[in-house]
């Protein structure tokens, strides 16, 4: 297939990645106290959610130092550090952290999705203050901390913290917006902000006043405005204190609301072209008296807002025209109307569309090629299709249905949804195995909700394949088997495993043993092709309407053969030696279900000396009364399994972020499993013939002892392992 040039010239514009929208706000005029309160809840409830992990990433973005990209602010100390130093260990020394403004312990809400990963209220932090900072109320007064014999600037006590003054009002306002956000709706917690200190643990915050006095002496500023701006991008809501900062006393201290009132604007065009002229019109009212004057002000950044307009009236009317901007450009606006007593303002954002886009379009087919590689790595191309997968910045993009045709664009720098038509240049990468765009330098926005690609139905054994590398799939009535760490379990419908990754926005309570049907992306990372999840759409619940089968068959001595199932079977018919075979001259003598384990029979054998054979299964039944015609699985037995355990090395043990397994030679194929002492599979790795030096990258684990397995004709303890 040959590269698509565009034959007609698309009218297109990029995606507004905007601050406040038009009319966000829009009912909240005339409000006080709880009315108000309960206003702004509903208009920023319901935020996108995302894992913990992808804090990291959000806060690196939100939080950046302008002076300098590669850093970041901390909190409480206002200090800039290196985004790369991020805390491994809890004790490291100038490497930052994740800080819960409003303590975690607070209401014990952790880390899981909702009050715990909140950007709106999560801060970077330098770790060892985040741990004398500890669950602290926030109030004046103390003695100041030192960091390592460092002055902070920060105050505290026993029962409360003090940060540098300026970022005090950022804390209230980041306290009153976790007060506001949570209200109890939902099933969530109901969080409350109180005058008092000694809070813990109940899920309250104070100290009220001094927040106040905070949010009043410490006034919004620039880098606040942004950071609001960075996190409405991922998490499509806004803290409304610092867009209106007068909402505080509104609703704590039910002062008037200011009769003037700003409302109904527009633009027109509503998405202008470059350098194309813009109208803008909005309501003005006063209560009290008439307004004397409307003046707007403008500008390409919040700090920029220096060119003036006087806007014309006609009735209540405010207009004025605003000169047309450059592609691809933010523009920020606010427009502050007099009566001659009072003042009030409101601010709204508005985006220049891009240029059209009249070059070449290479099809995602191409780009990933034939192979397990792309044929253009390191090259710039262009494609074009419809997103089908959005996380953040990081998103999938497919055109059309069948093999090859997704690819993944990697932090992007854009936040589309899913059924948005896109076109974007980047730079093609072959990341670890995975076809990424990275570098994005062009990105163009056709139109939204779009129909996405059916997914191509697959058995589970079939879908990890490069050939749907990135492309939208789906499972039907595959049962979850097991389950391994860190958001993934598996599920297999008797043709083999594969793994369904609860992702960055969304984390599914699934269950082992039930059935489900699956939709999602498959991805490759960390040597693993896995679905990712994008919903609650993406799984529903199947019925049980197939025959057990075998998942392993383990020789743990001569004598004995521990099978495993995939369910729970009935008693019936396990006892009856006859539903069982085991060729090259085995007998079985006994056959048991293991009695706590309803998935596991044991049999006893005898003549099992050692070499390949085929168990052969028949006539047994799951719970649901589904039974086995005839089921074979093949296993291997060493006839002298103890391998030496000195020949398999760990290097560095305890390890942090990475684990090098020295083998021996005479391995052959095989595959490495990481097992938590639960027993569920934290990493698996495949080995090639001859490979002797594997490296494990333990990023993703948690602190503690996992047990290091090699699968090669037989499992083989190898070491203990001490994640740190």
């Amino acid at each position: 297939m040959k590269n698509l040039l565009l034959s007609l010239i698309l009218v297109l514009s990029a995606l507004s990645i905007l601050a406040q929208p038009i009319n966000y706000y829009q009912g909240t005029q005339g409000l006080t106290g709880t009315a108000l309160k309960a206003q702004l809840h509903n208009i920023i409830d319901d935020h996108l959610e995302y894992q913990y992990s992808t804090v990291k990433q959000i806060l690196r973005q939100a939080d950046e130092d302008p002076n300098n990209p590669d850093n970041l602010i901390l909190i409480f100390t206002g200090w800039s550090i290196p985004k790369a130093n991020f805390a491994v260990y809890l004790d490291s020394v100038d490497y930052w952290n994740r800080e819960h403004i409003w303590a975690k312990s607070h209401g014990d809400f952790g880390t899981d999705p909702g009050p715990g990963t909140d950007c709106h209220a999560l801060k970077p932090v330098d770790n060892t203050v985040n741990s004398a900072k500890s669950n602290k109320d926030y109030d004046n007064g103390g003695t100041q901390y030192y960091d390592n014999g460092v002055p902070t600037g920060c105050f505290t006590d026993a029962d409360s913290w003090e940060p540098i003054d300026s970022q005090k009002g950022d804390i209230a306002r980041m306290i009153f917006y976790m007060d506001l956000r949570y209200e109890g709706d939902n099933s969530e917690l109901n969080l409350t902000v109180v005058d008092q200190v000694n809070t813990y643990p109940d899920p309250m915050h104070g100290k009220l006043s001094t927040l106040l006095q905070w949010h009043q002496q410490d006034p919004v500023d620039d880098f606040e405005r942004r950071r609001n701006d960075v996190i409405f991008q991922w998490q499509k809501n806004r803290n409304p204190f610092i867009d209106y900062p007068d909402y505080v006393e509104r609703i704590w201290n039910n002062s008037i609301p200011n009769p003037i009132v700003l409302s109904n604007a527009s633009i027109s065009p509503t998405e202008p072209e470059p350098l194309q002229d813009v109208v803008l019109e909005i309501n003005i009212t006063s209560g009290l008296r008439s307004i004397n004057s409307a003046t707007l002000y403008w500008g390409t950044s919040w700090g920029t807002m220096t060119n003036s307009i006087l806007m014309n009236a006609t009735g209540t009317v405010y207009s004025a025209l605003i000169p047309g901007q450059p592609a691809n450009q933010n523009v920020y606006v606010k427009i502050v109307a007099e009566d001659g007593t009072d003042s009030n303002y409101t601010t709204i954002t508005y985006h220049v569309a891009n240029y059209p886009f009249s070059g070449t379009i290479t099809p995602i087919p191409e780009i990933q090629g034939p192979g397990s590689a792309t044929p253009f790595s390191g090259q710039s191309k262009t494609i074009s299709g419809i997103v089908t997968a959005a996380f953040g910045a990081d998103f999938f993009v497919q055109s059309g249905q069948g093999p090859r045709t997704g690819v993944y664009l990697y932090n992007s720098g854009y936040f589309p949804a899913v059924g948005d038509s896109v076109i974007v240049t980047g730079e093609v990468s072959e990341y670890y195995g995975k076809t990424e765009i990275i570098n994005i330098s062009d990105y163009y926005y056709i139109s939204s909700n779009n129909p996405v690609p059916d997914p191509i139905i697959l058995t589970s054994g079939e879908a990890s394949n490069e050939d749907y590398e990135s492309v939208l799939v789906k499972l039907v009535n595959v049962q979850c088997v097991r389950d391994t760490l860190y958001g993934m379990w598996i599920v297999n419908d008797g043709t083999g495993d594969c793994l369904i990754h609860n992702s960055a926005i969304y984390t599914h309570p699934y269950a082992i043993g039930e059935y489900y049907d699956i939709i999602g992306v498959m991805n490759y990372d960390f040597d693993q092709f896995k679905i990712e999840l994008r919903s609650a759409d993406d799984v529903e619940t199947g019925t049980d309407e197939a025959a057990p089968f075998i998942i392993s068959a383990t020789p743990a001595t001569p004598t004995i053969l521990n099978i495993i199932f995939n369910e729970k079977l009935q008693p019936t018919g396990v006892n009856t030696l006859s539903n069982y075979s085991i060729n090259n001259g085995v007998n079985i003598t006994n056959a048991m279900l293991h009695s706590i384990d309803n998935r596991k029979v044991i049999l006893t054998v005898s003549g099992m000396n050692g070499g390949d054979y085929t168990l052969t299964v028949n006539n047994l039944m799951d719970l649901a009364g589904n039974a086995i015609t005839s089921t074979s699985f093949n296993f291997s037995y060493l006839d002298n399994p103890e391998l030496n355990a000195s020949a398999f090395n760990l290097y560095p043990n305890p390890a942090s972020e990475q684990v090098e397994l020295y083998l021996p030679e005479n391995l052959n194929r095989s595959t490495i499993y990481l097992y938590d002492l639960q027993g569920r599979i934290a990493l698996e790795k495949s080995v090639s013939p001859g490979e002797t030096v594997v490296k494990l990258d333990l990023r993703s684990l948690l602190s503690g002892i996992y047990l290091v397995k090699i699968s090669n004709e037989n499992l083989l303890f190898i070491n203990k392992l001490i994640v740190e």
